[in-house]
């Protein structure tokens, strides 16, 4: 990656030093930190403090406190993330019930801190917006709604995709939202406030993927900060920094750079290292485009171990939303990366067959003589009636009610998706090659005008949301990504940030507000005797897009 990337330097006409990875591993290896009193720190850090009892500590912090927590902290803490890469984090819980407790009790605490409600009493005289993914799971909404009404006891509740609430924010009708978080990407094209159900996409990669990266890059380089470590929280948190500062998407300023940083750690003096790099800040976010390079080695983990698949009450199918742009994304993966799928799981030596499917009882024989009460696995008896036509493959068999009609259009083979290659895939796919794959999904109506039409106003709608849309000059560079992938559409195409310079980070929430309080919408509104008679089967009546 890194010699394709100085290919491409010099092909724009880049200058390019030949030992500039060399000058950055002599220094970084030979450089030492320098002591600095914490008193003379201007940049200390306010630790989370615990009280000189431990048994006076409280029973879990939420929040940015987490973090702040002292590593030798008395009592010892153990950080938990409930959500993990847009999913339930089934990997590191052994009961649901926590998990779920968990994610609930982190919504009360910022309710109760950061909108500054504390009594739960007067929770009845508000309303709450929630903010689900475009592929969500059933399972899941129906949970929420009921913590909401139930413990959380909200006057009413409204559900509204996450691309949806985008484009409420920014002030678009139409629009190809792509939102990059910290762990996932979605991808969905909306049209008149309305989701397009087949071009929605989700990708497990986001912006913890490029700090890891970043991390192992600068590592490689034998950076002087040798014991650094994502799963101590301090150097976490120092990771997200160095990103912020460092990582970028233009080549104009890549070059050996001398910078400082500082390490803080609870008990200890603060360390200041002096250290360089060279390209590691433009190839770690190139992993968007190339999302081989990140680790999805972990990803799936616990996938399906303690939160069930919601599945169809009559015929006993999968009925989580999934999208057509979403399985072209699980075939991409299966093709083009196949470390990102799981092995199948090997076929039990013996057949389990008799737990999925009952078998039938045996009839007992009635005490009636032989002929009148033939035993069902005696060899038959010889009947007057005509013998019937030998079994073998030339003799076709009468038709039944099971068999299709001859007449009727034959059942295409994806109509049922595999479900199993889905669990065992890690959705990841080029941003830019994603983009295109959702608006081709998008823009499939039957005439090719209005293809050609709806195609052009996506490609010149698509807004960057999100933590990770921060990275400087991402729109630039996936603009010309996708100028170079469509040739056809020279100035149609236009990736853009949110306008009024609103922060991408928070403006789904921000349309999710407005949401809440437009006079249209009063017929999403679930409210508590609604769903004492219906129970979740009132989403199916409410949500405004196809339940």
């Amino acid at each position: 990656m890194a010699q394709d990337y100085k290919v491409s330097r010099r092909a724009n006409k880049r200058r390019v030093l030949p030992n500039s990875r060399e000058l950055v591993t002599k220094w970084n290896s030979t450089t030492p930190p320098e002591a600095i009193p914490e008193h003379s720190d201007p940049m200390r850090i306010d630790w989370t403090e615990m009280p000189a009892n431990p048994k006076a500590a409280p029973n879990f912090i939420v929040g940015a406190a987490a973090l702040r927590i002292p590593e030798q902290s008395r009592p010892r803490y153990r950080l938990h993330w409930p959500i993990r890469h847009g999913w339930l984090n089934e990997k590191d819980y052994q009961n649901r019930s926590v998990l779920e407790g968990d994610f609930f009790l982190i919504i009360e605490q910022s309710i109760k801190t950061e909108l500054e409600i504390p009594r739960k009493k007067d929770w009845t005289q508000y309303s709450c917006v929630f903010i689900v993914p475009d592929l969500y799971e059933k399972v899941m909404v129906g949970k929420v709604l009921e913590q909401l009404i139930r413990n959380f006891g909200f006057q009413r509740v409204c559900f509204l995709q996450e691309s949806t609430a985008a484009t409420f924010g920014a002030g678009f009708g139409t629009a190809c939202i792509v939102d990059i978080g910290a762990q996932k990407t979605s991808i969905s094209c909306v049209e008149d406030g309305m989701v397009m159900e087949e071009s929605r996409i989700n990708l497990k990669m986001g912006g913890y993927d490029v700090t890891e990266t970043f991390a192992k890059m600068m590592l490689f380089d034998r950076f002087n900060y040798s014991d650094f470590n994502l799963m101590r929280r301090h150097d976490f948190l120092l990771a997200e920094e160095l990103k912020e500062r460092f990582t970028t998407m233009s080549d104009e300023n890549v070059s050996v750079q001398l910078f400082d940083f500082h390490v803080r750690a609870f008990g200890q003096k603060t360390r200041k290292y002096s250290s360089k790099i060279y390209d590691e800040g433009t190839l770690a976010p190139m992993g968007y485009f190339r999302p081989a390079i990140f680790d999805h080695a972990d990803k799936l983990n616990g996938r399906r171990s303690i939160v069930p698949r919601s599945v169809d009450l009559y015929n006993g199918h999968p009925n989580d939303p999934l999208s057509k742009a979403q399985m072209a994304v699980v075939l991409y993966v299966e093709k083009s990366i196949p470390s990102a799928v799981l092995a199948a799981p090997t076929q039990s030596a013996n057949p389990l067959s008799t737990t999925l499917i009952p078998t039938p009882n045996k009839p007992r024989p009635l005490p009636l003589p032989s002929h009148l009460n033939p035993d069902p696995e005696s060899t038959p008896r010889s009947s007057p009636a005509g013998s019937p036509a030998p079994d073998d493959p030339g003799t076709p068999h009468p038709p039944t009610a099971d068999d299709p009609n001859p007449d009727d259009p034959p059942e295409p083979k994806s109509a049922a998706p595999d479900t199993a290659l889905i669990d065992r895939t890690v959705p990841l796919m080029p941003l830019d090659t994603a983009i295109l794959t959702s608006i081709h999904h998008a823009t499939l109506p039957p005439t090719h005008s209005e293809t050609e039409r709806r195609r052009r106003d996506l490609l010149g709608g698509i807004i960057l949301v999100g933590g990770g849309a921060k990275t400087p000059h991402l729109a630039s560079f996936l603009e010309a990504r996708l100028r170079g992938l469509m040739a056809q559409y020279p100035r149609e195409i236009l990736v853009a940030m949110p306008p009024r310079e609103m922060d991408p980070a928070v403006l789904v929430w921000k349309g999710g507000s407005i949401f809440g309080k437009l006079r249209m919408t009063n017929d999403s509104w679930i409210g508590g005797e609604e769903y004492d008679r219906l129970g979740s089967r009132i989403l199916g009546y409410k949500c405004i897009w196809h339940w």
